[in-house]
């Protein structure tokens, strides 16, 4: 009689609630069939609606244009070449391009109607009156400082070094590389094309003093690229400040989103303590031009042709004007034919995968529920259940079944081809469920708190 009292022991718990859990799992045949195919539709409706968009960004007008070039005698087409010549400029950004043109090293100059003038808030004598404005006249002004006031002027005033007397174009990267041009267009955030050349606006010649003949316009070619070069001469003038805090003050007034009038300069540099055997400075210009937002790619200023502008003149003033640094162009890394690609798993993945995680809750609540319903949980206690094996067994069967479950939603998602699946590592992946098998932890937490308000199975699913 002493060996029937003895309580039960661990194994013989964790037997019971096994085939228990196991019992109500063969019963619950509809719930098995939900968690098996639910799954399952949403890897294939994703598989259906990826396989609708690739077969429309497989159209003609997605891919780099192409056109027969030989056909036979009965018209048939022998070769067919594609190319940036028989695209559109939909189809243009697809097509592969060995050797793109090269462009002008430009500078950022301000639009005519927003150079810096003398306003109440930048009183400074030596900037022009605002009338200059109506006439679209005003110089384009630098702002210069450094410890060696006399030095750092002289620098300065070769920044714009002055042209030659006719403006004869041949080569127009090799003639303009020698002087500083510039442009008030929006920079660009690749050198595939430079917008200051891709449309009519006008290319600045800064100049130290203006001439009227070296405003007209020329045309060239560029790399197949016929180019019509609205030419416009500014005078570019140099204008001291006490410190580079001044400088900074004056720039940030002139920003467009600080308020009030817009008044840019085009840079600033400060020389710091630049001397006949050493070249240090800072460059200050307006940054904003990138379009650094959420919503667009970022621009490629243009900060080179600043640089080599007083590195040049700091050049030119120590050797002499026969020595020259010059920046010859800009131009864009080779580019490779692309296809249009949307990855639709990988857009909707935190949605994705917080659904078929979670589809495990309401089936832990249900059956944890079930047992209080049916009054199962007290009828065990009376027969010597103890509450940590039975919630340390509950844990263990919903773990081995998270870890079944995403098991087989895995393996299901890689067989069906879901880039997910297919393009990661193995072994990232692996750590990522094991990290996602801790919401297993967290559905239990929650069971344990939704078991006190829950009454009923069947509405605690709903």
């Amino acid at each position: 009689m002493d060996t029937l009292r003895r309580p039960t022991s661990f194994l013989m718990q964790a037997n019971a609630l096994l085939r228990k859990n196991l019992c109500l799992q063969k019963r619950n045949w509809k719930t098995n069939i939900g968690i098996t195919f639910f799954p399952v539709i949403i890897c294939v409706l994703l598989i259906v609606l990826q396989n609708v968009i690739n077969s429309e960004l497989d159209k003609p007008k997605y891919r780099c244009g192409c056109a027969c070039v030989e056909t036979d005698i009965n018209g048939t087409c022998k070769k067919r070449e594609c190319g940036v010549q028989y695209s559109t400029l939909e189809q243009v950004w697809n097509c592969a391009i060995p050797s793109l043109p090269r462009w002008l090293a430009l500078i950022q100059v301000p639009q005519p109607e927003f150079r810096a003038v003398k306003t109440v808030s930048q009183p400074f004598d030596d900037l022009p009156d605002p009338s200059c404005r109506d006439s679209w006249s005003c110089h384009a002004s630098v702002l210069v400082t450094g410890r060696d006031r006399s030095f750092a002027e002289s620098v300065a005033g070769g920044l714009f070094p002055a042209f030659s007397p006719t403006l004869n174009v041949t080569d127009y990267l090799d003639t303009l590389s020698r002087i500083v041009v510039g442009s008030d267009t929006a920079p660009w955030y690749t050198q595939l094309l430079e917008p200051a050349f891709s449309s009519s606006d006008t290319i600045y010649l800064l100049q130290p003093q203006c001439v009227p003949y070296l405003s007209q316009t020329i045309s060239y070619n560029a790399r197949g690229i016929p180019l019509q070069l609205n030419i416009q001469c500014v005078e570019g003038v140099m204008l001291w400040r006490e410190s580079t805090s001044v400088i900074n003050d004056e720039l940030l007034k002139g920003y467009k989103q600080k308020g009030g009038k817009i008044n840019e300069f085009i840079a600033g540099y400060d020389f710091l303590s630049t001397t006949e055997f050493g070249l240090g400075i800072n460059v200050l210009y307006n940054s904003t031009y990138n379009d650094k937002t959420a919503y667009s790619f970022i621009a490629a200023l243009r900060v080179p042709r600043l640089v080599n502008a007083v590195s040049n003149a700091y050049l030119k003033y120590i050797r002499g004007p026969g020595v020259e640094m010059l920046l010859e162009y800009v131009k864009e890394m080779p580019k490779v034919g692309t296809s249009y690609r949307f990855d639709l798993s990988s857009l909707l993945s935190a949605l994705f995968f917080t659904w078929i995680v979670e589809l495990l809750f309401p089936v832990m609540l249900a059956y944890l529920v079930y047992e209080k319903q049916q009054k199962l949980k007290i009828m065990m206690k009376m027969q010597g259940l103890k509450d940590v094996p039975y919630w340390m067994i509950s844990y263990t069967y919903f773990f081995v079944q998270s870890v079944v479950y995403m098991t087989c939603f895995v393996i299901f998602g890689y067989f069906i081809g879901l880039n997910f699946f297919r393009l990661n590592n193995y072994g990232i992946q692996f750590v990522f469920f094991l990290c996602l098998h801790k919401f297993t932890d967290c559905f239990c937490l929650f069971c344990g708190i939704f078991l006190f308000i829950c009454q009923d199975s069947h509405r605690s699913v709903t």
